[in-house]
């Protein structure tokens, strides 16, 4: 993960109110922006859930869920990203 990344999601993330901070955060990524945010929630002691299409490189997967994150797979072909982030804030009342 690069740099540039960790930093605008842990800024994202620490710039989150408490009430946000407690729900939780939601995002798509098929990589580093996935590990980001994984790895800043843990630091800040958030849950973070990463949706992710099913063909994403497995390194990435691995990297993020060894970061703490929550993988939810997509099907890329069949699905929105818009749509099944939309549905999960709407189910969980994280913060996308």
């Amino acid at each position: 993960m690069g740099a540039f990344k960790f930093r605008g999601g842990f800024n994202a993330l620490s710039n989150l109110t408490p009430e946000e901070r407690a729900a939780g955060v939601l995002t798509y990524s098929s990589g580093n922006h996935a590990q980001a945010i994984a790895l800043s929630a843990k630091i800040l002691g958030m849950k973070a859930t990463i949706i992710m299409p099913e063909d994403a490189p497995k390194l990435k997967v691995q990297a993020t869920m060894g970061y703490g994150g929550n993988v939810l797979f997509y099907d890329r072909y069949k699905e929105d990203r818009d749509e099944v982030a939309s549905a999960l804030k709407e189910k969980t009342g994280g913060v996308l």
